[in-house]
This record gives structure tokens, sequence and C-alpha cells, in this order.
């Protein structure tokens, strides 16, 4: 094997294991259960590790295990690739909602949104039964604001923040937010 393959098998795997690493605790932590193309992913890793051991065993097969390694480590360094860009963002909000669960008052939240406005990352919460996706996605287009969906129990802190929200709206856009 030349080293170039020796360095690409590698960076592969690395690349691969640690995004497997990360999609394995991030999406049972975001979505409370294992995605299909992880369990795929774990698969073909796993007929990566194979190949390598028996790469290791038979010189004979050593050509052919060494295609069977790269195609395995791709897809499965391919599959992680999919599912981290689909999992980051959820595990971005899941973080931007710890932040805000620190807070405790409504004058705490006060100075938050000064910050928030002034970093131009305001946030909008959402409460109730059901998301409201049309909602979140004109806050996200039309004014740059970021929806969190909170839920049925309405936090005082949070309608707190949300008033100022919608009063920077009307004073700013001429707008306000109508909640359905």
């Amino acid at each position: 094997m030349r080293n170039r393959t020796k360095y690409i098998l590698l960076i592969l795997a690395v690349a691969g294991f640690a995004l497997l690493y990360y999609n394995h605790f991030n999406a049972l932590n975001e979505t409370s259960f294992e995605p299909i193309e992880l369990t795929y992913a774990k698969i073909f890793f796993g007929i990566g590790i194979l190949c390598a051991g028996i790469y290791l065993l038979k010189k004979n097969w050593r050509n052919i295990l060494t295609k069977f390694m790269l195609g395995a480590f791709g897809i499965c360094f391919a599959i992680n690739l999919f599912l981290f860009i689909e999992i980051y963002p959820y595990v971005q909000i899941g973080k931007l909602y710890a932040e805000y669960s620190e807070i405790e008052t409504c004058g705490e939240m006060e100075k938050r949104f000064e910050t928030d406005l002034k970093n131009e990352k305001i946030v909008y919460f959402q409460f109730g039964i059901g998301y409201d996706i049309e909602l979140a996605e004109t806050l996200k287009e039309k004014y740059k604001i970021q929806s969190i969906g909170m839920g049925c129990t309405i936090q005082s802190e949070k309608e707190c923040y949300n008033k100022l929200v919608n009063e920077y709206l009307k004073e700013k856009h001429n707008d306000g937010i109508i909640d359905y």
C-alpha cells in the first residue's frame, strides 16, 4: 500500500470515527432515537475495521482489502457528515435554550435582550401545543430572529423577553408578532 493511500485511509477512519462518536451522542440527545443512517454508518465502520484486521493477516488479499477499506470508511464518513449537517443546528438550539433557561427573572431577561439586540441575535420563544413553523420562518427571513419552541408551559421570564421583542418590532419595523 502506498503512503498516500495509507494517509487517506487513516484520515477517513479517524474522521469517520470522530463524526460517528459525535453523532451517536448528539442524535440520541436531540431526537431520542438513533437514526437508521447512523446504524448504517456503524456497520460500514465495522466492515472497514474488519477489513483492516484481515489486511494484517492475509498478504495475498491486500489489494482488494485496501479497496474495501477505502469504500467502507468513505461511505461511513459520508453518512456521518450528512448526519452531522442534520444534527448540528438542533445541538446549537439546545445550547441556546440552555443559556436562556439559566435566566430566572424578568430584569435579567431585559439585560439579555439588550445584549442580544446589540449582537443582532434576537430570539423569540413560542409557547403552545404546536410549533408555528410559518411564524418561525417569517421571523427568521424578515427580521433575522431565531424562534425556539417551548411547549405548553408558559414561563414568565421568557414572556418578558417576547414582549421586548414585540416592542422592538413595533418601533423598528412598525410590525408586531401575532400569536395564533
